[in-house]
Protein backbone atom coordinates (compact mmCIF):
# COMPACT_ATOMS: atom_id res chain seq x y z
CA UNK A 1 0.00 0.00 0.00
CA UNK A 2 1.59 3.29 -1.09
CA UNK A 3 1.94 6.08 1.45
CA UNK A 4 0.37 8.72 -0.82
CA UNK A 5 -2.90 6.79 -0.95
CA UNK A 6 -2.94 6.10 2.80
CA UNK A 7 -2.22 9.75 3.63
CA UNK A 8 -4.95 11.03 1.30
CA UNK A 9 -7.49 8.49 2.55
CA UNK A 10 -6.96 9.49 6.17
CA UNK A 11 -6.93 13.18 5.29
CA UNK A 12 -10.20 12.71 3.39
CA UNK A 13 -11.71 11.05 6.46
CA UNK A 14 -10.94 14.17 8.49
CA UNK A 15 -12.24 16.40 5.69
CA UNK A 16 -15.49 14.41 5.44
CA UNK A 17 -16.07 14.85 9.18
CA UNK A 18 -15.93 18.62 8.63
CA UNK A 19 -17.77 18.65 5.30
CA UNK A 20 -20.85 16.79 6.55
CA UNK A 21 -22.96 17.58 9.57
CA UNK A 22 -23.21 13.82 10.07
CA UNK A 23 -21.46 10.96 8.28
CA UNK A 24 -22.71 7.57 9.45
CA UNK A 25 -21.82 4.04 8.34
CA UNK A 26 -23.76 0.82 8.88
CA UNK A 27 -22.72 -2.76 8.16
CA UNK A 28 -25.43 -5.38 7.69
CA UNK A 29 -22.58 -7.90 7.74
CA UNK A 30 -18.80 -7.64 8.09
CA UNK A 31 -17.03 -6.59 4.90
CA UNK A 32 -15.17 -9.73 3.76
CA UNK A 33 -11.48 -10.03 3.00
CA UNK A 34 -10.16 -11.29 -0.32
CA UNK A 35 -11.56 -10.50 -3.76
CA UNK A 36 -14.48 -8.10 -3.39
CA UNK A 37 -16.41 -5.96 -5.85
CA UNK A 38 -18.26 -3.13 -4.13
CA UNK A 39 -21.30 -2.13 -6.20
CA UNK A 40 -22.86 1.20 -5.21
CA UNK A 41 -25.45 3.69 -6.42
CA UNK A 42 -24.12 6.90 -7.94
CA UNK A 43 -25.80 10.20 -6.96
CA UNK A 44 -22.71 12.36 -6.77
CA UNK A 45 -19.57 12.54 -8.92
CA UNK A 46 -16.17 11.39 -7.61
CA UNK A 47 -17.19 12.21 -4.03
CA UNK A 48 -19.13 8.92 -4.04
CA UNK A 49 -15.87 7.00 -4.40
CA UNK A 50 -14.27 9.02 -1.59
CA UNK A 51 -17.19 8.43 0.78
CA UNK A 52 -17.30 4.67 0.15
CA UNK A 53 -13.53 4.20 0.35
CA UNK A 54 -13.32 6.17 3.60
CA UNK A 55 -16.18 4.15 5.12
CA UNK A 56 -14.44 0.77 4.96
CA UNK A 57 -11.16 -0.73 6.13
CA UNK A 58 -10.65 -2.09 2.61
CA UNK A 59 -8.74 0.03 0.09
CA UNK A 60 -10.72 -0.43 -3.12
CA UNK A 61 -9.59 0.47 -6.60
CA UNK A 62 -12.19 2.36 -8.59
CA UNK A 63 -12.68 3.09 -12.25
CA UNK A 64 -12.75 6.49 -13.94
CA UNK A 65 -13.26 7.58 -17.52
CA UNK A 66 -10.26 6.80 -19.68
CA UNK A 67 -9.81 10.35 -21.00
CA UNK A 68 -8.20 11.51 -17.74
CA UNK A 69 -5.46 8.86 -18.10
CA UNK A 70 -4.14 10.08 -21.48
CA UNK A 71 -1.08 11.91 -20.14
CA UNK A 72 1.71 9.74 -18.75
CA UNK A 73 2.01 11.87 -15.61
CA UNK A 74 -1.74 11.79 -14.93
CA UNK A 75 -1.81 8.04 -15.56
CA UNK A 76 0.94 7.57 -12.95
CA UNK A 77 -0.70 9.83 -10.34
CA UNK A 78 -4.18 8.35 -10.78
CA UNK A 79 -2.89 4.81 -10.45
CA UNK A 80 -1.11 5.81 -7.25
CA UNK A 81 -4.56 6.84 -6.05
CA UNK A 82 -5.90 3.38 -7.01
CA UNK A 83 -7.85 4.57 -10.03
CA UNK A 84 -8.22 2.52 -13.21
CA UNK A 85 -9.43 3.54 -16.70
CA UNK A 86 -12.69 2.39 -18.23
CA UNK A 87 -13.31 2.94 -21.93
CA UNK A 88 -16.73 3.96 -23.21
CA UNK A 89 -18.28 4.27 -26.65
CA UNK A 90 -18.21 8.07 -26.37
CA UNK A 91 -14.39 7.89 -26.07
CA UNK A 92 -14.21 6.51 -29.62
CA UNK A 93 -14.75 3.10 -31.14
CA UNK A 94 -11.03 2.31 -31.27
CA UNK A 95 -10.64 2.75 -27.52
CA UNK A 96 -13.23 0.04 -26.83
CA UNK A 97 -10.61 -2.52 -27.82
CA UNK A 98 -8.62 -1.45 -24.78
CA UNK A 99 -11.47 -2.57 -22.55
CA UNK A 100 -10.28 -6.16 -22.90
CA UNK A 101 -6.89 -5.17 -21.49
CA UNK A 102 -8.64 -3.21 -18.74
CA UNK A 103 -10.83 -6.18 -17.79
CA UNK A 104 -7.77 -8.40 -17.64
CA UNK A 105 -6.22 -5.90 -15.23
CA UNK A 106 -9.38 -5.85 -13.08
CA UNK A 107 -9.41 -9.66 -13.01
CA UNK A 108 -5.74 -9.77 -12.05
CA UNK A 109 -6.37 -7.42 -9.12
CA UNK A 110 -9.22 -9.58 -7.85
CA UNK A 111 -7.09 -12.70 -8.17
CA UNK A 112 -4.55 -11.02 -5.88
CA UNK A 113 -7.27 -10.48 -3.26
CA UNK A 114 -7.82 -6.78 -3.99
CA UNK A 115 -11.16 -4.96 -3.95
CA UNK A 116 -12.73 -2.82 -6.68
CA UNK A 117 -15.50 -0.22 -6.42
CA UNK A 118 -17.99 -0.06 -9.29
CA UNK A 119 -21.00 2.21 -9.71
CA UNK A 120 -23.55 -0.16 -11.17
CA UNK A 121 -25.62 2.50 -12.96
CA UNK A 122 -22.63 3.52 -15.07
CA UNK A 123 -23.08 7.28 -14.59
CA UNK A 124 -24.31 9.67 -11.93
CA UNK A 125 -27.73 11.20 -11.29
CA UNK A 126 -28.65 13.42 -8.34
CA UNK A 127 -32.14 11.96 -7.92
CA UNK A 128 -33.12 9.58 -5.10
CA UNK A 129 -33.80 6.88 -7.66
CA UNK A 130 -31.84 3.75 -8.52
CA UNK A 131 -31.52 3.25 -12.27
CA UNK A 132 -30.87 -0.06 -14.08
CA UNK A 133 -27.39 -1.55 -13.67
CA UNK A 134 -24.91 -2.08 -16.47
CA UNK A 135 -23.41 -5.54 -16.92
CA UNK A 136 -19.76 -4.52 -16.47
CA UNK A 137 -19.43 -5.59 -12.83
CA UNK A 138 -21.14 -8.94 -13.51
CA UNK A 139 -18.80 -9.67 -16.38
CA UNK A 140 -15.84 -8.76 -14.17
CA UNK A 141 -17.10 -10.88 -11.26
CA UNK A 142 -17.67 -14.04 -13.30
CA UNK A 143 -14.33 -13.67 -15.09
CA UNK A 144 -12.46 -13.54 -11.77
CA UNK A 145 -14.62 -16.30 -10.23
CA UNK A 146 -13.08 -18.80 -12.65
CA UNK A 147 -9.82 -18.66 -10.69
CA UNK A 148 -10.68 -17.32 -7.21
CA UNK A 149 -13.50 -16.79 -4.73
CA UNK A 150 -15.24 -13.49 -5.50
CA UNK A 151 -17.90 -11.67 -3.52
CA UNK A 152 -20.07 -8.72 -4.50
CA UNK A 153 -20.84 -6.32 -1.65
CA UNK A 154 -23.84 -4.01 -2.29
CA UNK A 155 -23.39 -0.45 -1.03
CA UNK A 156 -26.08 2.19 -0.58
CA UNK A 157 -25.06 5.86 -0.44
CA UNK A 158 -27.81 8.08 0.93
CA UNK A 159 -27.12 11.82 0.64
CA UNK A 160 -29.66 14.18 2.14
CA UNK A 161 -28.23 16.73 -0.26
CA UNK A 162 -25.55 15.78 -2.75
CA UNK A 163 -24.58 19.40 -3.40
CA UNK A 164 -24.33 21.08 0.01
CA UNK A 165 -21.77 20.98 2.78
CA UNK A 166 -23.29 20.64 6.23
CA UNK A 167 -25.85 18.03 5.18
CA UNK A 168 -25.86 14.35 6.20
CA UNK A 169 -24.82 11.11 4.50
CA UNK A 170 -25.35 7.44 5.33
CA UNK A 171 -23.21 4.70 3.78
CA UNK A 172 -24.64 1.18 4.14
CA UNK A 173 -22.75 -2.03 3.36
CA UNK A 174 -25.02 -4.99 2.67
CA UNK A 175 -24.45 -8.73 2.96
CA UNK A 176 -21.90 -10.12 0.53
CA UNK A 177 -23.17 -12.04 -2.50
CA UNK A 178 -21.14 -15.11 -3.50
CA UNK A 179 -20.28 -15.24 -7.20
CA UNK A 180 -20.27 -18.83 -8.56
CA UNK A 181 -18.33 -20.07 -11.55
CA UNK A 182 -20.17 -19.85 -14.84
CA UNK A 183 -22.48 -22.78 -15.46
CA UNK A 184 -21.89 -24.04 -19.03
CA UNK A 185 -25.46 -25.39 -19.21
CA UNK A 186 -27.01 -21.93 -18.66
CA UNK A 187 -26.74 -19.06 -21.11
CA UNK A 188 -24.07 -16.60 -19.95
CA UNK A 189 -26.36 -13.56 -20.28
CA UNK A 190 -28.92 -15.27 -18.04
CA UNK A 191 -26.28 -15.69 -15.34
CA UNK A 192 -25.20 -12.07 -15.75
CA UNK A 193 -28.81 -10.94 -15.40
CA UNK A 194 -29.36 -12.99 -12.24
CA UNK A 195 -26.36 -11.43 -10.50
CA UNK A 196 -27.31 -7.95 -11.72
CA UNK A 197 -30.89 -8.30 -10.48
CA UNK A 198 -29.81 -9.69 -7.11
CA UNK A 199 -27.27 -6.89 -6.61
CA UNK A 200 -29.69 -4.21 -7.81
CA UNK A 201 -32.34 -5.34 -5.31
CA UNK A 202 -29.76 -5.36 -2.49
CA UNK A 203 -28.51 -1.83 -3.26
CA UNK A 204 -32.08 -0.57 -3.62
CA UNK A 205 -32.86 -1.79 -0.09
CA UNK A 206 -29.95 0.28 1.27
CA UNK A 207 -31.07 3.65 -0.08
CA UNK A 208 -34.09 5.82 -0.69
CA UNK A 209 -35.70 4.99 -4.02
CA UNK A 210 -38.43 7.01 -5.70
CA UNK A 211 -39.73 5.55 -9.00
CA UNK A 212 -38.42 7.47 -12.00
CA UNK A 213 -41.82 7.45 -13.74
CA UNK A 214 -43.51 9.52 -11.01
CA UNK A 215 -40.42 11.07 -9.45
CA UNK A 216 -41.39 14.76 -9.32
CA UNK A 217 -44.82 14.18 -7.79
CA UNK A 218 -43.50 11.57 -5.36
CA UNK A 219 -40.67 13.88 -4.32
CA UNK A 220 -43.13 16.70 -3.61
CA UNK A 221 -45.23 14.46 -1.37
CA UNK A 222 -42.17 12.93 0.27
CA UNK A 223 -40.63 16.27 1.27
CA UNK A 224 -44.04 17.49 2.42
CA UNK A 225 -44.50 14.68 4.97
CA UNK A 226 -40.93 13.69 5.84
CA UNK A 227 -40.02 13.47 9.54
CA UNK A 228 -36.42 14.17 10.55
CA UNK A 229 -34.55 11.74 12.82
CA UNK A 230 -31.14 12.13 14.43
CA UNK A 231 -29.98 8.61 13.61
CA UNK A 232 -29.50 8.14 9.87
CA UNK A 233 -30.31 4.43 9.90
CA UNK A 234 -33.63 5.23 11.55
CA UNK A 235 -34.01 8.09 9.06
CA UNK A 236 -33.57 5.75 6.10
CA UNK A 237 -36.08 3.23 7.46
CA UNK A 238 -38.57 6.03 8.13
CA UNK A 239 -38.06 7.46 4.64
CA UNK A 240 -38.52 4.06 3.00
CA UNK A 241 -41.78 3.47 4.89
CA UNK A 242 -42.97 6.93 3.87
CA UNK A 243 -42.29 6.19 0.20
CA UNK A 244 -44.38 3.02 0.46
CA UNK A 245 -47.36 5.05 1.72
CA UNK A 246 -47.07 8.11 -0.52
CA UNK A 247 -50.26 7.52 -2.46
CA UNK A 248 -52.38 7.64 0.70
CA UNK A 249 -50.78 10.92 1.79
CA UNK A 250 -51.78 13.11 -1.13
CA UNK A 251 -54.42 14.93 0.93
CA UNK A 252 -53.12 14.24 4.41
CA UNK A 253 -52.56 17.22 6.74
CA UNK A 254 -49.02 18.51 7.11
CA UNK A 255 -47.43 18.64 10.55
CA UNK A 256 -44.20 20.58 10.74
CA UNK A 257 -42.14 22.08 13.49
CA UNK A 258 -38.99 24.11 13.51
CA UNK A 259 -36.41 25.32 15.95
CA UNK A 260 -34.90 28.79 15.64
CA UNK A 261 -31.16 28.89 15.10
CA UNK A 262 -29.49 30.15 18.31
CA UNK A 263 -27.93 33.61 18.11
CA UNK A 264 -24.53 32.25 19.18
CA UNK A 265 -24.55 29.88 16.21
CA UNK A 266 -25.42 32.74 13.87
CA UNK A 267 -22.53 34.77 15.32
CA UNK A 268 -20.09 31.90 14.81
CA UNK A 269 -21.41 31.40 11.27
CA UNK A 270 -20.75 35.07 10.51
CA UNK A 271 -17.23 34.80 11.96
CA UNK A 272 -16.62 31.71 9.82
CA UNK A 273 -17.99 33.43 6.70
CA UNK A 274 -15.52 36.28 7.14
CA UNK A 275 -12.58 33.91 7.57
CA UNK A 276 -13.55 31.71 4.61
CA UNK A 277 -14.50 34.55 2.27
CA UNK A 278 -11.60 34.09 -0.17
CA UNK A 279 -11.65 30.28 -0.48
CA UNK A 280 -15.44 30.39 -0.89
CA UNK A 281 -15.07 32.90 -3.73
CA UNK A 282 -12.57 30.59 -5.44
CA UNK A 283 -14.89 27.60 -5.04
CA UNK A 284 -17.86 29.57 -6.39
CA UNK A 285 -15.79 30.69 -9.38
CA UNK A 286 -14.85 27.09 -10.16
CA UNK A 287 -18.48 25.99 -9.80
CA UNK A 288 -19.65 28.77 -12.13
CA UNK A 289 -17.49 27.22 -14.85
CA UNK A 290 -18.78 23.69 -14.23
CA UNK A 291 -21.48 22.46 -16.60
CA UNK A 292 -22.50 19.28 -14.78
CA UNK A 293 -24.43 20.09 -11.54
CA UNK A 294 -23.65 16.59 -10.18
CA UNK A 295 -20.06 17.76 -9.71
CA UNK A 296 -21.11 20.51 -7.27
CA UNK A 297 -20.65 18.53 -4.06
CA UNK A 298 -17.50 16.78 -5.28
CA UNK A 299 -15.83 20.04 -6.30
CA UNK A 300 -16.83 21.78 -3.07
CA UNK A 301 -15.26 18.94 -1.11
CA UNK A 302 -12.08 18.47 -3.14
CA UNK A 303 -11.29 22.17 -3.61
CA UNK A 304 -12.37 23.03 -0.08
CA UNK A 305 -10.17 20.38 1.55
CA UNK A 306 -7.17 22.08 -0.07
CA UNK A 307 -8.09 25.76 -0.14
CA UNK A 308 -9.68 26.19 3.30
CA UNK A 309 -6.74 24.77 5.34
CA UNK A 310 -4.29 26.64 3.09
CA UNK A 311 -6.00 29.99 3.66
CA UNK A 312 -6.34 29.25 7.37
CA UNK A 313 -2.57 28.75 7.58
CA UNK A 314 -1.85 31.91 5.58
CA UNK A 315 -4.26 34.01 7.65
CA UNK A 316 -2.83 32.66 10.91
CA UNK A 317 0.72 33.39 9.76
CA UNK A 318 -0.31 36.90 8.66
CA UNK A 319 -1.83 37.58 12.08
CA UNK A 320 1.42 36.52 13.76
CA UNK A 321 3.40 38.90 11.54
CA UNK A 322 1.02 41.73 12.45
CA UNK A 323 0.68 41.10 16.20
CA UNK A 324 3.93 39.28 17.01
CA UNK A 325 1.85 37.50 19.67
CA UNK A 326 2.01 33.73 19.91
CA UNK A 327 -0.99 33.60 22.27
CA UNK A 328 -3.37 35.56 20.01
CA UNK A 329 -2.11 33.70 16.95
CA UNK A 330 -2.70 30.33 18.63
CA UNK A 331 -6.20 31.33 19.77
CA UNK A 332 -7.05 32.56 16.29
CA UNK A 333 -5.66 29.41 14.67
CA UNK A 334 -7.72 27.20 16.98
CA UNK A 335 -10.86 29.28 16.43
CA UNK A 336 -10.82 28.70 12.65
CA UNK A 337 -11.56 24.94 12.50
CA UNK A 338 -13.83 25.20 15.57
CA UNK A 339 -15.95 27.93 13.97
CA UNK A 340 -16.06 25.97 10.70
CA UNK A 341 -17.26 22.88 12.59
CA UNK A 342 -20.10 24.80 14.26
CA UNK A 343 -21.07 26.95 11.28
CA UNK A 344 -21.14 24.20 8.62
CA UNK A 345 -24.68 23.15 9.55
CA UNK A 346 -26.26 26.45 10.61
CA UNK A 347 -28.32 26.71 7.44
CA UNK A 348 -29.32 23.04 7.64
CA UNK A 349 -30.75 23.18 11.17
CA UNK A 350 -33.91 21.08 11.36
CA UNK A 351 -36.27 19.92 14.06
CA UNK A 352 -35.27 16.52 15.39
CA UNK A 353 -37.25 13.98 17.30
Amino acid sequence: MNLIYLFLKNYCRVALAFFYKKWQVQYLAPVPEGAVIFVANHQNAFLDAVVVSCSTHRHPWFVARASVFKKSWSNFILRQLKMLPVYRFRDGFDTLRKNEEAFQEYTSLLQRGESILIFGEGNHDERWSLRPFQKGFARMAFAAAESCDVKVVPVGIQFESHAFAGSRVLVSFGKAIDVPKLNPTIHIQTQYDQLIQQTHAAVKSLMLHLPAQTYEEDLRLFLKHRVIHKDLIQQLHSDQLLVQSLYSLNHAPITTSSQPIPIWKKAIALYNSINTFLPKRIILWILSNTKDPQFTGSLKFSVGMVMVPLFYLLQTFALYLITDSFMWTALYGISLPVSFWVARAVFFEVSQD
